[in-house]
């Protein structure tokens, strides 16, 4: 298995799945480089992580900007960290009406979820909303460390602990945005949680107006009236997806 694993390439195929664009790719290689500063990978060694790939089977994949990682009721069999690029994690109808539920990005991970469950079946789609490069760490491999050495395998729990935490709180806020009765209150909230995230009063959210309408469940000419209307009454100013709150309160 590991023999396969290092022959790394550079090159992916495209192709369809129940009329969405998908991607296969192939294994990329990871380095110790490349997680260092990640909080996954926080406290531990360089040694500790080679031991880490080779006893978990560890991966890297790239996906190209516009593909489907994966769709709803997929398998997902591993953790995925984001190494590079931004990933939506969607939501959608029978009527095809799309739901971004988070957008995820570099140090954060995505498919955790469903990797645990016994039956591993998503019920979101992953979308790569830019090129992402990620490490694919398979779950049932990880859950088989328990005689890796003791200070690896606490503080890569702890690590990942706090992550899930992390994101389980950014699904709260975003239950906290929705549940605000307006399209203004739905808004303000999420500026002024970016903000308070960012500690400053201007910042860039990663998402243009159509994300940013799925995002808030929102159709998009109405949320840019609604953004403009802000703008003339002193609330905010904006330029793209540069946005600055112009008062404390509202």
């Amino acid at each position: 298995m590991m023999k396969n694993m290092l022959k790394y390439v550079t090159y992916a195929t495209f192709f369809f799945k129940n009329g969405y664009v998908m991607i296969e790719v192939k294994l990329v290689k990871v380095t110790f480089e490349d997680v260092k500063d990640l909080d996954l990978f926080e406290d531990v060694t360089a040694e500790q992580f080679q031991e880490f790939m080779r006893k978990t089977g560890s991966y890297g994949k790239t996906y190209k900007k516009g593909s489907y990682i994966s769709l709803s009721e997929d398998e997902v069999r591993s953790i995925s960290l984001i190494l590079e690029g931004t990933v939506h994690m969607e939501s959608e109808d029978v009527w095809g009406n799309k739901t971004i539920l988070l957008f995820l990005r570099k140090n954060q991970l995505f498919g955790e979820s469903f990797a645990v469950r016994s039956d591993a079946v998503s019920v979101v789609n992953f979308y790569a909303a830019t090129d992402v490069r990620s490490l694919c760490i398979p779950f049932k491999e990880l859950s088989r460390l328990s005689s890796f050495k003791e200070l690896m395998q606490t503080k890569f729990m702890e690590n990942l602990m706090s992550m899930l935490a992390d994101k389980n709180v950014r699904l709260m806020q975003k239950l906290i945005i929705l549940s605000k009765r307006s399209l203004r209150e739905k808004l303000l909230t999420y500026f002024w949680m970016e903000s308070k995230r960012r500690g400053t009063k201007k910042f860039e959210i990663p998402i243009g107006r159509v994300g940013l309408g799925e995002f808030l469940c929102a159709d998009r000419s109405a949320l840019t009236r609604e953004l403009s209307r802000m703008r003339k009454e002193g609330l905010i100013d904006y330029e793209k997806n540069t946005f600055e709150l112009l008062r404390d309160e509202w």
